[in-house]
C-alpha cells in the first residue's frame, strides 16, 4: 500500500502537476520531446546518475492536436523515492504501514546560521524567523538553543542511511530513528534538531535541560511543537531534540 501523497506544510498540497495538461497550440515537434522523454527515464531509471527532469511540450499535428499522457512532477518524485528506497532495503509499504506523511522538498530556504560542526542550515524564511525569534528569547532568559540540523533534501537524508547501514546497522533499526527519504520532516524546512551547551546532541539527556524545559513551555508561542513525543504513533525513537514549526 502506498504512503500518502507528497504534501507541504500541514498537508498541503504544494506546486505539484496533475496528470494530464492542458497545452497552448504553438507547434512542437515530437523528435524533441521523444528525446527529453527518454533523457527522464535513463535518470529515473540509474540512482546514481544526475540531470534536470523534462516536462514535455505538447504536440500539434495540422490542425488536430494530440496531448501527451505524461507523468506529473508528483509521479516522477514518487519514481525518484522508490528507486532510493530500493536501493536502501527500505519496505514498499513502509510509509502506508506506518501511516507517514510524504513530504515536497522545500526550494524557498534561507541561510540561519552554522550548526554544531560549522556546516551552514538553512529554514523555509517564515520557520527562519520564528527560530531566531525563539533564539533571541530564550538567550534572554539565560538558555542556549543550538541548531543541529534544519532542512534535509531527499539525497542527503538518503546519505544518512547510507553511512548506517555501511556502519553495521540494521535498516529497520535505522529506520527508527531516520525516517526514510521523503518521509522527513526536514524536507519542508520547517524542522530542527536543537541542541544545548552541557547535554549530549541527539540523545534523550537533551529533555533533563533547562533548554527542553524552556521549550516545552514557550516554544508553542513561536508556532514550534515536539512532534515525536515517547510512543509516538509514527514508530519513531523519542526525540525531545526534534520540534517542527
Amino acid at each position: 500500500m502506498p504512503g500518502p501523497p507528497c504534501t507541504g506544510r500541514a498537508g498541503r498540497r504544494r506546486g505539484l502537476f496533475s496528470a494530464r495538461h492542458a497545452y497552448p497550440d504553438e507547434m512542437t515537434e515530437i523528435s524533441n520531446n521523444s528525446q527529453q522523454i527518454a533523457a527522464n527515464s535513463d535518470i529515473l531509471q540509474n540512482p546514481g546518475k544526475t540531470g534536470s527532469l523534462y516536462l514535455p511540450s505538447p504536440v500539434v499535428v495540422g490542425q488536430s492536436r494530440q496531448f501527451f499522457e505524461i507523468r506529473s512532477q508528483h509521479d516522477m518524485l514518487i519514481e525518484i523515492h522508490r528507486k532510493l528506497h530500493q536501493e536502501l532495503g527500505i519496505p514498499a509499504n513502509y510509509g502506508g504501514e506506518r501511516k507517514l506523511p510524504c513530504y515536497e522538498e522545500a526550494s524557498d530556504l534561507i541561510d540561519v546560521g552554522p550548526n554544531l560542526v560549522g556546516r551552514m542550515q538553512r529554514l523555509a524564511p517564515e520557520a527562519a524567523a520564528k527560530w531566531q525569534q525563539m533564539v533571541e528569547t530564550a538567550a534572554g532568559s539565560g538558555v542556549r538553543l543550538l541548531i543541529v540540523s534544519g532542512f534535509r533534501s531527499y539525497e542527503h537524508q538518503a546519505e544518512l542511511i547510507r553511512k548506517k547501514i555501511a556502519a553495521g546497522r540494521a535498516i529497520d533499526e535505522v529506520l527508527k530513528v531516520n525516517a526514510a527519504p521523503c518521509y522527513s520532516q526536514h524536507h519542508t524546512g520547517t524542522a530542527i534538531d536543537i541542541a544545548t551547551p552541557g547535554s549530549r546532541p541527539l540523545t534523550e539527556e537533551f529533555e533533563t535541560s533547562d533548554a527542553f524545559k524552556w521549550l516545552t513551555e514557550y516554544a508553542a508561542e513561536y508556532g514550534f511543537s515536539m512532534t515525536y513525543p515517547r510512543d509516538n504513533r509514527f514508530g519513531f525513537v523519542y526525540e525531545p531534540w526534534h520540534w517542527a514549526f
